[in-house]
């Protein structure tokens, strides 16, 4: 008992350092913060639901005391919500006619973490368009002023902001996205460090064996054509839930990929080179990989091979 509570009083204070540094810059970069939620994620997975929340009543203190209110408020949306809502839905499971255990299917929990990504996606632009009047006037405000102070110059600003803008609609989805998929890879990370301790609640999940539920296809086919026919600030909505409605697609993808690396001969040296050509060439790559996991959904690549 008192070896978890040191646990959670150390996992606590690390996901709280690791935000605060965002502000206060302790720690010297920001890549240090992108593991906020590890910490509390590794207490969820290895000691179950209950200590997690301790964990995050924890950490959301720290950062009210040290950060103030509006950082706790982000904390608590941004970081412990979806942390705990992973959590949860990791850990339910039954027992199957066979009488062995049945695990919530990941496909599942990535999808609710994507859904609530959403969710947020849209009280946040909401709360822009409610605040400022205007979603489109407000991100290009945003826009031309970092342009300018990396420019400087007006006429390259002007220029640079027009073909920026032509995307503006794309940003809020793609920070979502960032952000959804920050909590899966914080969460794969939790689960091997519990995995390598013994403490793991859930057993080993293979990436290659995720599915998922039958919505996802035409969720993201109405998102897409809704992001085609909007404009002004509805488009910001339609296009930024079109792209976060890819992300189930995008590790669908990914896991046709890990099944067909399973028959290399080295599956593991095959994958961080695909890891790597991923993270240099980002965007180009991830389409393809997004279109792979559409052509699963409807092709059963993985069952073929089997």
């Amino acid at each position: 008992m008192q070896r978890q509570l040191l646990v959670i009083v150390l996992a606590a204070a690390a996901s709280a350092a690791l935000y605060l540094s965002l502000t206060t810059g302790v720690l010297g970069t920001p890549l240090f913060a992108y593991f906020v939620q590890l910490p509390l994620l590794f207490v969820g997975l290895s000691l179950g639901l209950a200590p997690a929340g301790l964990a995050g009543v924890g950490s959301a203190g720290l950062v009210l005391a040290f950060g103030g209110g509006l950082a706790a408020l982000f904390f608590v949306v941004i970081q412990i919500a979806p942390c705990l809502l992973a959590i949860r839905q990791a850990l339910l499971s039954r027992a199957g006619p066979d009488g062995k255990t049945e695990w919530y299917p990941q496909g599942l929990v990535l999808c609710q973490l994507v859904l609530y990504a959403a969710v947020v996606l849209v009280l946040a632009l909401l709360w822009v368009r409610w605040s400022t009047g205007s979603i489109e006037a407000s991100f290009e405000a945003a826009l031309a002023n970092v342009l300018g102070q990396l420019t400087g110059e007006a006429g390259q600003l002007a220029g640079v902001a027009r073909r920026i803008a032509d995307y503006a609609a794309l940003m809020p989805g793609i920070i979502a996205v960032s952000w959804v998929l920050m909590t899966v890879i914080n969460a794969a990370l939790a689960q091997l460090l519990a995995l390598r301790g013994g403490q793991a609640q859930r057993p080993a999940a293979p990436l290659a064996e995720l599915w998922l539920p039958a919505w996802c296809g035409p969720a993201l086919a109405i998102g897409a054509l809704a992001s085609l026919v909007a404009g002004g600030d509805l488009a910001f909505f339609a296009q930024g839930l079109a792209v976060l409605l890819a992300v189930p697609f995008l590790m669908q993808g990914l896991a046709v990929i890990h099944s067909l690396a399973r028959r290399l001969p080295a599956p593991g040296l095959a994958l961080a080179g695909l890891y790597l050509v991923l993270v240099l060439f980002s965007w180009p790559l991830v389409v393809v990989v997004v279109v792979l996991g559409l052509v699963e959904d409807w092709a059963h690549l993985r069952r073929r091979l089997a």
